[in-house]
């Protein structure tokens, strides 16, 4: 007996003659879609195309497993997988369009367009979430394939920052603001923090060559010549003794940095707004990894290959020189609140994404853009990856 097919992933299909004119509709979905509700239906959308899939997958494995007799417990406990995958995207199909029912009926469209409209909304959700990843992925840990498994996951999708919803905007600002809430110790800061030798000598010829300045000055003041010049000599070689030690300190700080990983570890914490807040005042953590480390040369920041390669398959989405871009977007970020880089120094509401000021809105500022490309697809890319800080 060969299990049948899945039901098909494919969005609802709405009816071939439209009762209502097509911008009458496209008014009603787009109210529609601002209200908080929308949401939960972009959910519903969500777990259908993940219940599909994971039906769509037992059933290829039935398939290869046609051959065993009917008897067999490998395929009878497949068999019975996947039945009960079928009935629940059965179940949560029934539930997405008895939500998507119960939002139109709110509306102010007639009785009549309800049916019709309430398919083209769930046909609206089941679209965008084939577009964009939802939030409601961070509430569950992506599936993380076994090496040389036959249903490895390749990134597929490719983001338009255009598409970007603005509760992604604002996430993406706090993904962003993570990588700064302890910034890198700069300069030399660390001198003199340590008992080491040069550390030592670094001190002692500082002393010297301030207090044989000063000496040198005083003969010079008070008369004998020989020992001004005296001091003033020593006072010299100070000098270029202590010139000699910062820079071999300097060097070695330099050398440290770039064999080192980034500072802060591979876990980072994204304060997240809560949108069940009305006023949005509170914060909900939210963690998240990703590798970083500097160059050989010490110069630039590089996201490790791997690293990339595994989020951009747990998350879908084609990255590529996004990782490069949100490297150097770190880097000068700091460099700027340190003061050693062009520009204002950036807020951190508002580090991406950045407010219009003629509407409650955000936007993507057309230099970032250029100069970052693809930066906005590895913050999705984090963003879907997020899981919830316990």
């Amino acid at each position: 007996m060969t299990a049948a097919a899945p039901p098909t992933p494919a969005p609802a299909q709405a009816p071939a003659a439209a009762p209502i004119h097509p911008e009458a509709a496209a008014l009603i979905i787009g109210e529609q879609r601002i209200r908080t509700g929308y949401r939960s239906l972009l959910q519903y959308a969500h777990e259908l195309h993940q219940q599909a899939a994971q039906a769509q997958d037992l059933h290829e494995t039935l398939h290869d497993l046609a051959g065993l007799p009917e008897e067999d417990d490998d395929r009878k406990a497949y068999d019975a997988r996947y039945q009960a995958a079928r009935a629940e995207l059965e179940v949560t199909r029934q539930q997405a369009q008895q939500h998507a029912r119960r939002m139109i009926r709110s509306s102010s469209a007639a009785r009549h367009h309800h049916e019709y409209l309430a398919t083209l909304l769930l046909d609206t959700a089941r679209q965008e979430a084939l577009q964009r990843p939802l939030r409601a992925a961070q509430l569950r840990t992506a599936p993380r394939p076994a090496p040389g498994s036959a249903h490895a996951i390749h990134p597929t999708l490719t983001i338009d920052p255009v598409q970007i919803l603005h509760e992604q905007r604002q996430e993406h600002n706090a993904i962003a603001a993570a990588f700064l809430g302890r910034p890198r110790r700069t300069g030399d800061s660390h001198l003199g923090t340590t008992a080491d030798e040069d550390t030592a000598l670094l001190l002692d010829t500082n002393r010297d060559r301030h207090s044989h300045a000063l000496l040198a000055a005083r003969y010079l003041l008070s008369g004998p010549d020989t020992l001004a010049r005296h001091h003033a000599q020593l006072a010299c070689d100070a000098e270029t003794q202590y010139q000699a030690v910062h820079a071999r300190i300097r060097r070695a700080h330099r050398d440290s940095r770039r064999s080192a990983p980034w500072q802060d570890g591979t876990t980072w914490t994204a304060h997240l707004p809560d949108h069940n807040d009305p006023d949005l005042a509170q914060t909900v953590p939210f963690h998240f990894h990703l590798d970083l480390r500097w160059s050989d040369d010490g110069l630039a920041l590089l996201v490790e290959p791997h690293d990339a390669a595994h989020l951009e398959r747990q998350s879908g989405i084609t990255v590529g020189r996004g990782w490069h871009s949100l490297a150097r977007w770190i880097l000068d970020t700091h460099a700027r609140l340190g003061g050693e880089g062009p520009g204002p120094r950036p807020r951190h509401e508002h580090l991406i994404w950045t407010p219009v000021t003629d509407r409650d809105g955000l936007r993507l500022p057309p230099a970032l853009e250029s100069r970052y490309p693809n930066l906005i697809a590895a913050l999705e890319a984090l963003r879907v990856t997020l899981t919830p800080a316990t």
